[in-house]
């Protein structure tokens, strides 16, 4: 029996030993937790005990907290707030609070996550509350969605298509800007939209850029660690293509691995255009400066052959230049792709305005056609001005009117010109520059012969050209020659 006794004895100083222990361990686990602490009665809702990180979060002293409600100490709003908790409690054994607003003793506002437990103690049923701070994480979050809002925004709104891709090249996100410059709007993260959302893409030179060989498949391969201003073509379902300029960058993961990477690609269609239009103006200029100077040579040479008084041939002259020079304005207009006959026609005859009577439809000259009708009209003009139906202060009307008869390649541009009012008409006994120009030089640069008519009512000139001869686009599109205003 002694043995029995003794073994009792010490089997009992071992469980009194080890529940010690553990209330050790439970007691430094209690005091040294990072999240706080709360034991509260689960009839009168006070708290029994609380550990120091509960302390510190509130800022009440321990003996302070001891006897108190949660709604007394800043955790839940209010009284009903707390017995509305404890009678979940009562029902669920547990319950959660992802986010608690808190304030502290100090007036310090604090975001809390709370678990309060029921459970048994010695047949008195007792409640924890386990409380973690999470003020920062909750900060950290706002931050991370006011950064990605940004983003977002700016991803949206910026004038750049931007797209990303994943390590195997699958399109995973792209913005409006991305879907109006490929025309269509891919499926992220299919299989088979990889690399590019276009239909097609191009090299400069015009051949085809495989998606599997084009600067984002290099990024992601890694054969390239980046590109920065690479030219490619997109061609659009509609067959419409476009000219962009890509950036490229990788993005890797914390062992450097490539995980993916983004595209930043502006369109530069209209910036190419502009290029070839500037360079095709400055290959103009240079074509037109050497030939400008030809005709003028030309007309200073022709003019200034007669016998009339210097001061009348210099007078002529210079209104002759004037003319050449008002087709150069009304080409520059159009970029020296051809002129207006209603451009010619009103820097002509700005002085006469209430006494030239025009009507015709929107036709461009090309260039050539443009200049020779330029100088047709002012000798016309001058004319009228001097001898016709223009000579005579307020008396006297000019009517033009042109139009195009026919379509396609039968199409013909049909101008006439007829004076009315004027003094009787004088057919003339000798032919000068001016005649060259409004027989000669007409039919030989529009294709067909001028008709004119010294009618004692007025003088008439008419012109019937084949409209693919006169009009822009027409590859007949050389300025005058010094031989066009020699004489036979």
């Amino acid at each position: 029996m002694d043995v029995v006794a003794n073994q009792d004895i010490a089997d009992d100083l071992a469980f009194r030993v080890a529940i010690r222990q553990s209330e050790i361990r439970y007691r430094r686990l209690f005091e040294a937790a990072h999240d706080g602490v709360l034991i509260l009665n689960s009839v009168s809702r006070k708290i029994t005990d609380a550990n120091p990180f509960m302390s510190r979060l509130l800022g009440y002293p321990h003996e302070e907290l001891l006897g108190k409600e949660l709604w007394e100490i800043g955790l839940l709003k209010d009284e009903q707030a707390s017995q509305a908790a404890f009678r979940g409690l009562q029902k669920n054994g547990q319950v959660r609070y992802e986010d608690l607003p808190l304030e502290s003793k100090s007036g310090e506002k604090r975001e809390v996550e709370v678990v309060a437990n029921r459970y048994d103690e010695d047949g008195t049923q007792v409640i924890q509350c386990n409380v973690r701070d999470i003020t920062e994480r909750k900060r950290t979050e706002s931050a991370l969605r006011a950064s990605e809002e940004r983003f977002r925004t700016l991803f949206e709104l910026g004038p750049s298509a931007v797209y990303s891709c994943d390590a195997r090249g699958v399109i995973q996100d792209f913005n409006r800007r991305a879907a109006e410059l490929w025309g269509r709007t891919p499926a992220a993260g299919e299989d088979s939209e990889r690399f590019c959302g276009s239909m097609r893409m191009f090299r400069p030179d015009g051949s085809v850029m495989p998606h599997d060989q084009c600067p984002m498949a290099w990024v992601i391969s890694g054969r390239m660690p980046e590109v920065n201003d690479a030219e490619v073509t997109v061609e659009r379902p509609d067959g419409s293509r476009v000219d962009v300029v890509v950036n490229i960058r990788s993005l890797r993961n914390e062992r450097g691995e490539i995980t993916g990477a983004i595209n930043c690609a502006y369109d530069i269609t209209e910036r190419k255009h502009v290029e070839e239009h500037q360079r095709f103006l400055m290959s103009e200029l240079a074509h037109r400066g050497g030939n400008l100077l030809a005709v003028i040579q030309s007309i200073v040479a022709r003019t200034l052959i007669g016998a009339k008084p210097l001061a009348e041939e210099r007078n002529t002259l210079t209104r002759r230049l004037q003319a050449l020079a008002g087709s150069q304005s009304a080409l520059l207009r159009k970029g020296f792709q051809g002129a207006l006959v209603s451009d010619i026609i009103r820097i002509e005859f700005e002085a006469f305005s209430d006494r030239v009577i025009t009507a015709g439809p929107d036709v461009m000259l090309n260039s050539r056609a443009a200049q020779t009708f330029a100088l047709l009209l002012h000798e016309l003009a001058t004319n009228a001005a001097k001898y016709g139906a223009l000579s005579q202060p307020d008396k006297g009307r000019v009517d033009i009117d042109w139009l195009i008869d026919g379509q396609a390649e039968d199409a013909r541009f049909r101008f006439r010109w007829r004076e009315r009012g004027g003094p009787p008409v004088v057919v003339p006994t000798r032919k000068g520059f001016g005649s060259i120009l409004l027989e000669r030089l007409a039919s030989q640069d529009f294709g067909a012969p001028p008709t004119i008519s010294f009618a004692s009512d007025g003088l008439s000139y008419s012109i019937d050209a084949p409209l693919s001869i006169m009009t822009a686009g027409n590859q007949r599109t050389n300025l005058l020659r010094t031989s066009d205003f020699s004489r036979p």
